[in-house]
């Protein structure tokens, strides 16, 4: 859901304030049953997807309606016929995502590649029924797509290896599914962490639950509203031809996406916790990392954890000494899961290439740079920073041409010059360049809050969660929150 859209919260409160009333009144009079708690949550989370899309409710639900049937159906099978029933299920899911997702890329860009496609291309699938145009090509990704398939994959693939093999609720596993706070962008619970609290559903509105709750969107809607929407008007992707621009709006995107993305994930952690359940944490401070392994087991955690389980071991299988070859197209699967457009799949390699690199040079370099470096650990956290900046731009620029005019660009040393260099400064007003320092200088006391807590050895949100720094981040929020939000980046993936 859309965080950021007046019409989320105004739907959740219209739907809450006369919901939980009838609740109080209810259980006072000993008339509630548990179970309309379960059909409440059920009811809000379908509302407000409706209101996130209408013309993609329908596709959802029939994606819930087919999907619990089936593997309702491969709980009451065996053996081979419930792993082909398991495996037509997956099938199904992943044609959904990749129709929605990847028909027009792979239509234009890699069909292109071989033969000339007409503009017109589109207008061969376009039927007339009732009077009415209906194109069957889609013209916009369904909202969530991309996270709740995955998260209806992994329940698939859970269900057919759990041990007990019992039947599942129909309501329970559309909160599962549909669970709101989580829904359009993560993070993808599995089912031994989320259906256990879903099943069954009860609201747990304790001071503890509320109050951790309201701390988590606290930090949440100020990632968001202040960090990643202050600093997205700065971002210029039309530049190519100024090396430090280029690697000034990488870094600036580098904020950016960490901020919107872990802020919506934080928000949604928050209003789960309200409501009694506990998300998984899909961040754990991902820019103190010291290496590019330790990068991916603190970015999307869920995303990362998801592809090893379901990607990376069964592709490996017993082939370990493939495992290499494995990790590297699991990676660019996984960027191309980001998006339908080269530059996620060569953003994905990249980060694949950079996994290999450090699997047979990490320990030497290592060596070399412990004999030479007073502190090494600073390089190591400086490179790692330094490979996610420039991984950054590959996953910023969909442009593929723009994108290697960057590159050479940025490789190209008289490009630095003094001149270039002022171009930049002066890029900006007196006003703007205050407003962009002022941002700045709180995203680094906020990334140096997550650098002291893991040297602390405490868990990397503690002093951005505590008592006197929540409220000192609503009150930023209040005074510094963008004028116009701009959209949560994954909402595109």
């Amino acid at each position: 859901m859309n965080y950021s859209d007046f019409s989320f919260w105004w739907i959740l409160l219209l739907f809450s304030v006369p919901f939980f009333t009838v609740r109080s009144i209810g259980k006072s009079l000993n008339l509630w049953q548990s179970f309309y708690d379960s059909v409440g949550l059920m009811v809000l989370s379908m509302l407000l997807f409706f209101n996130a899309s209408a013309s993609s409710f329908v596709v959802f639900v029939f994606e819930i309606i087919f999907n619990y049937l089936m593997v309702q159906y491969m709980l009451r099978c065996e053996g081979a016929k419930a792993k082909l029933i398991a495996t037509l299920l997956i099938i199904f899911d992943v044609v959904v995502l990749a129709y929605f997702k990847y028909l027009i890329f792979f239509v234009e860009d890699v069909i292109g590649l071989l033969t000339n496609i007409p503009d017109t291309w589109r207008d061969g699938f376009t039927w007339q029924i009732f009077s009415r145009n209906f194109s069957f090509v889609p013209t916009r990704i369904p909202p969530g797509v991309s996270f709740y398939t995955f998260q209806m994959i992994a329940f698939v693939v859970d269900s057919l290896n759990s041990r007990r093999k019992k039947p599942i609720g129909f309501i329970d596993y559309i909160n599962f599914v549909a669970f709101f706070p989580q829904i359009v962008a993560g993070p993808i619970e599995r089912r031994g962490s989320l259906f256990p609290q879903i099943k069954g559903f009860k609201f747990k509105f304790t001071v503890e639950n509320v109050y951790e709750g309201l701390r988590w969107l606290s930090l949440g809607i100020f990632f968001k509203f202040v960090l990643g929407d202050n600093l997205s008007p700065y971002i210029d992707l039309s530049n190519t031809d100024n090396p430090w621009m280029i690697w000034f709006f990488a870094f600036l995107f580098t904020l950016r996406i960490y901020f919107d993305f872990a802020g919506y994930s934080f928000v949604a952690l928050g209003i789960a916790r309200v409501l009694g359940v506990r998300l998984t944490v899909n961040f754990l401070a991902p820019y103190t990392s010291q290496s590019i392994n330790e990068f991916w087991r603190r970015w999307h955690i869920t995303l990362s954890t998801w592809f090893r389980d379901y990607v990376f071991l069964p592709l490996m299988g017993s082939r370990k000494k493939l495992a290499p070859f494995f990790l590297f197209i699991t990676f660019t699967l996984s960027g191309f899961w980001h998006g339908a457009a080269w530059n996620f799949i060569i953003w994905g390699a990249y980060h694949g290439g950079l996994l290999l690199l450090l699997r047979y040079l990490g320990r030497p370099l290592s060596r070399m740079s412990s004999k030479y470096v007073a502190k090494p650990q600073f390089v190591s956290w400086g490179s790692t920073f330094f490979a996610v900046n420039l991984g950054c731009l590959f996953f910023m620029e969909t442009d593929i041409n723009r994108l290697l005019m960057k590159l050479k660009t940025i490789i190209t040393p008289w490009a630095y010059s003094p001149s270039n260099l002022g171009a930049l400064f002066s890029n900006y007003s007196v006003n703007q360049g205050t407003a962009l320092i002022i941002i700045l200088l709180l995203a680094i006391a906020v990334l140096f809050l997550e650098h002291l807590a893991v040297w602390q050895n405490k868990f990397e949100y503690e002093l951005l969660l505590s008592p006197k720094i929540s409220p000192l981040l609503l009150g930023l929020t209040i005074l510094l929150a963008a004028n116009i939000p701009s959209e949560f980046i994954y909402f595109e993936f």
